[in-house]
């Protein structure tokens, strides 16, 4: 059973950060308006549309505003393959980070070890914590990197397949 979830958490990072790959193509994906929201968290929505591989992604982003001293934010990245919705709780330096790279103009692609990770329930307290469970290389500009290893950590963002 451990393995499986492992498995599926695995597979489901693994695919939202390739659903995801459309910004190391084009960063101009991240319209002047929701780079501005974004920055300091403004509730805000926009939906974009890209193609990567031949495919099209549709991506709906929502900044829901502050709650709990985190900026809430959501996006829902759907195809014809499925959907995935991707809730994350950012903290202001997270916000920072990921604000500072969207503004980035740099058109040189990285590589970059992105963490996996797995559910493991501890069997006496029932507690549930993420253990790294290997690596992944992806390639791509800062925004795509900067998005990636925030969206695809369980302790920022959760993602759940939804179709």
């Amino acid at each position: 059973m451990k393995k499986f979830l492992a498995i599926t958490l695995g597979a489901t990072v693994v695919i939202s950060s390739v659903l995801c790959a459309y910004a190391a193509d084009n960063i101009s994906k991240f319209s002047s308006k929701f780079r501005k929201n974004f920055k300091d968290c403004d509730k805000y929505e926009e939906t974009v549309t890209a193609l990567s591989e031949g495919e099209e992604y549709k991506f709906e982003r929502k900044i829901k505003g502050w709650r709990n001293g985190y900026c809430q934010y959501e996006e829902l990245v759907s195809s014809e393959n499925g959907a995935y919705n991707i809730s994350c709780k950012l903290s202001h330096l997270q916000l920072d980070d990921l604000s500072a790279a969207m503004q980035s103009r740099s058109k040189e692609l990285e590589k970059h070890e992105l963490d996996l990770f797995f559910e493991q329930k501890d069997p006496k307290t029932g507690k549930i914590k993420y253990v790294k469970g290997g690596t992944t290389t992806i390639k791509g500009n800062k925004a795509y990197i900067a998005w990636a290893k925030i969206q695809n950590n369980p302790y920022f963002c959760k993602a759940e397949k939804i179709k």
